[in-house]
């Protein structure tokens, strides 16, 4: 009988979002007959008061109405105004994109959209960021021309196959014309930050440079008592120089180098929950007082016992992109990418003064990756395309990928249970093979086709590696660990992705498209699976379905611009993590049966007035397993997907007008961001088993709202400099970014992140040349 009701209410949710769909592409022709029927004015209230926005989401440039695709395009005055200097601002200013903290690490960043995201310990996330055309290069996040978060599968045009999107970074390119700014920055918690950008002509525009930097610095905001320092503060420093030449017509070589550093003092992860369990009986009692005593304190005091506590990462990469237009239908265009990295951190994941479970991955050798896409772009009248080959190759040479110290209770060993440590040494390697193509075909004036089709090829090894149990912590470790020892796991991926589409012009201003894509992820090992069913995971599959309409039109005097679809998703074989409770402490990946997911898009900007204008962003989630059933957690199909808000807002007063007498113009602005709660972990809602009912305890997670302020002052008496004044977090809300959920192991903590407090602080930004 349940399983009646289950297919009824599934076939009822197909049904009523197809009438939707049916119902909008049946709205759009009235729309273009109201529009078309409006006389043409040549009035000035009725003249354009938005700027066009141009995108690169097909990998050329095109206005961002024309793209049949759901795009969220943040500009460089956007990004400025909204005060995104890190990835972790992305989601309050990209609704559709959710961005949670992995590990109590906030520069652990996983970026999820439409329900798929990535899972602790895989290989492949579900959204990947791509830093000049380059997957998973960086996102230091200065001296840009934009960013575009792209929703919905993205395999037929970009190199990295993905399930949930992409987002990308432009850096600003060299220009033929000298320019530049410097921009200063102060505020509370010893906010210090400059970064400046500077290019322009070497030799003629035959070859120009820029070169750019960034240094953010802070002091922490969350006191830790056990030591008196402060954690969660901020000492990142970036920079990166271009060159481009062309040496003849139709030739253009542009070679990025990047290097970023971050020095950190860690993140301040505390304790919330506790639970008792088989090991922590004998320190139970104090858990409980430390649980208390941090509910008391809130969230920017805390006391954990592990020391040090660091964030590290070095990062130094380059990017060769040659783009040779041969003639008016064919160019050619070559990304060549190479990067070496090193990062480590400690953690302590209880958040607590006891020794519970202390992490380090200590800062080791050098990973590197390197990519390589060759395109070959054409257009024929009618008939734009792209064809290519991408290959991507990632190593890890041999490490200790982690050492930690953990409280645990072993018969005989540790009765009364005690800390243990254990260190695990890995290597890995992955790499990627794909050859695609993408074509658009104007059957029509109105009337465009796409199809496009990529084949990929995934390989992934793992090892040697060993896990090494240390009945003291101060027993040294072995070091005689070979490229001989420890298991070797060597698996390949291969799929077939696709993208059908079609776009319908009624008017210059008013568009229709439907699309259906299929997207693949790879799967992957679990490098420390004690059972042999859990050595390895399956790759996941979804089939996207989505309809949109964007337009412009005036109402009166107020300009209104539109984009809204509908998406529903086919999602199988996804792919979920289970804690157990092992000794030493293990995660594992494994494999969901089936999901849905239906949801909507909405982008509207409204301008009144010349001097007044307001943006809505809204997306709305309805996510649910259709089966989901886990050999240790039993049924999980009625939990919620994690890191997935059912509504996510950003609405964005502004006023911008000019001062008397030629002293500049002023903008005032007013984010508000709200989304609904999520869950963090795959078990969340309780099912009659006891490890879920735990589980439950520490996943869910309340929404919140968060609203910043900023006034900008350009041009101050009609000069070159600009200063800013801001305020984020004005109502210092307090809300949770990442967790730690250890209540189904053998420890029974779980364990919090908090986003930052309210920032307050002024901008004192210069531009020079043209």
């Amino acid at each position: 009988m349940h399983v009646f009701v289950t297919d009824k209410w599934y076939i009822a949710r197909k049904a009523g979002l197809a009438g939707l769909m049916f119902a909008t592409c049946l709205t759009a022709p009235s729309l273009a007959v109201a529009q078309q029927a409006e006389p043409a004015t040549d009035e000035p209230s009725q003249a354009s008061r938005l700027d066009d926005v141009v995108v690169t989401a097909r990998r050329r440039e095109e206005n961002l109405q024309d793209v049949p695709l759901a795009v969220t395009a943040l500009s460089e005055e956007v990004l400025q105004e909204k005060g995104v200097r890190e990835a972790n601002d992305l989601g309050q200013v990209a609704p559709g994109l959710s961005v949670q903290n992995t590990t109590a690490n906030r520069n652990n960043i996983t970026y999820s959209i439409r329900g798929q995201g990535q899972t602790f310990g895989q290989n492949s996330p579900g959204v990947v960021p791509y830093f000049a055309e380059v997957p998973s290069f960086g996102d230091a996040i200065f001296d840009l021309q934009g960013i575009q978060v792209l929703k919905g599968p993205q395999g037929t045009l970009f190199g990295r196959n993905t399930t949930g999107g992409a987002i990308l970074f432009a850096p600003k390119a060299p220009s033929d014309t000298f320019n530049g700014y410097v921009i200063a920055r102060a505020g509370n918690y010893q906010r210090r930050d400059l970064e400046f950008g500077v290019g322009g002509p070497i030799l003629g525009d035959r070859l120009t440079f820029r070169v750019a930097g960034q240094f953010l610095n802070r002091d922490g905001y969350t006191e830790n008592t056990v030591n008196g320092d402060y954690l969660d503060d901020e000492n990142r420093q970036a920079w990166r120089i271009s060159l481009t030449a062309r040496p003849f017509d139709g030739f253009e070589n542009t070679f990025l180098y990047q290097d970023v550093s971050v020095d950190e003092g860690g993140s301040g992860l505390q304790l919330r929950v506790a639970v008792p369990t088989f090991s922590n009986a004998n320190i139970f009692a104090q858990l409980q007082g430390a649980v208390a005593q941090q509910i008391a304190w809130g969230p920017r005091r805390l006391a954990a016992n592990y020391q040090p506590d660091f964030i590290r990462l070095e990062s130094q990469g380059w990017i060769n992109t040659t783009t040779w237009r041969i003639n008016d239908y064919l160019t050619l265009k070559n990304i060549y990418s190479k990067r070496d990295f090193a990062q480590g951190q400690s953690y302590d994941l209880d958040g607590s003064p006891l020794t519970v479970l202390h992490v380090t991955n200590p800062t080791g050798p050098d990973n590197t990756s390197t990519t390589e896409e060759f395109q070959a772009q054409f257009n024929f009248g009618r008939i734009d395309g792209v064809v290519g080959y991408f290959t991507e190759d990632n190593s890890s040479p041999l490490r200790i990928a982690f050492d930690t110290q953990q409280f645990v209770r072993i018969p005989g060993l540790l009765p009364a249970g005690g800390v243990i440590g254990a260190v695990n040494f890995n290597q890995s390697t992955s790499g990627s093979e794909a050859f695609y193509g993408q074509f658009d075909i104007a059957l029509t004036d109105q009337l465009t086709l796409t199809a496009g089709v990529r084949d990929t090829t995934d390989e992934r090894t793992s090892g040697p590696g060993q896990t090494f149990l240390l009945f003291s912590p101060l027993t040294p470790y072995p070091t005689g660990l070979t490229a001989a020892a420890g298991p070797r796991l060597a698996v390949e991926f291969q799929a077939t992705t696709w993208n059908v589409a079609a776009r319908y012009e009624f008017s210059p201003d008013l568009s229709v498209y439907a699309t259906v894509r299929r997207g693949f992820k790879s799967g992957g090992f679990n490098a420390n699976a004690i059972n042999p069913a859990d050595a390895q995971f399956r790759p996941e599959e979804v089939t996207d379905y989505e309809v949109g309409v964007k337009g412009e039109q005036f109402f009166g005097d107020t300009q209104v611009r539109y984009a809204v679809n509908i998406f529903y998703d086919d999602y199988t074989d996804i792919q979920r993590f289970v804690n157990l409770a092992t000794v030493p402490a293990s995660t594992v990946t494994r494999n969901a049966a089936a999901g849905t997911i239906a949801g909507i898009d909405l982008d509207l900007i409204v301008a009144p007035t010349p001097w007044l204008s307001a943006t809505l962003q809204y997306t709305y989630l309805d996510a649910q397993y259709d089966s989901y059933t886990d050999a240790l957690l039993g049924d999980l199909s009625s939990s919620r997907f994690p890191n997935t808000p059912e509504h996510q807002l950003t609405f964005t007063p502004r006023v911008e007008f000019a001062l008397a007498n030629g002293m500049g113009d002023l903008s005032i602005s007013a984010p508000i961001y709200y989304q609904t709660g999520i869950a963090t972990d795959p078990a969340n809602v309780p099912n009659g088993n006891a490890l879920v009912a735990l589980s439950s305890l520490g996943t869910n997670v309340d929404g919140y709202t968060k609203v910043d302020l900023r006034a900008d002052w350009r041009n101050v008496n009609d000069s070159n400099v600009s200063v800013a004044a801001y305020v984020r977090n004005l109502t210092d809300e307090e809300y949770i970014t990442g967790t730690n959920n250890q209540l189904t192991s053998q420890f029974g903590t779980a364990s919090y992140l908090y986003g930052q407090p309210r920032f307050f602080g002024v901008e004192l930004r210069y531009d020079f040349g043209n």
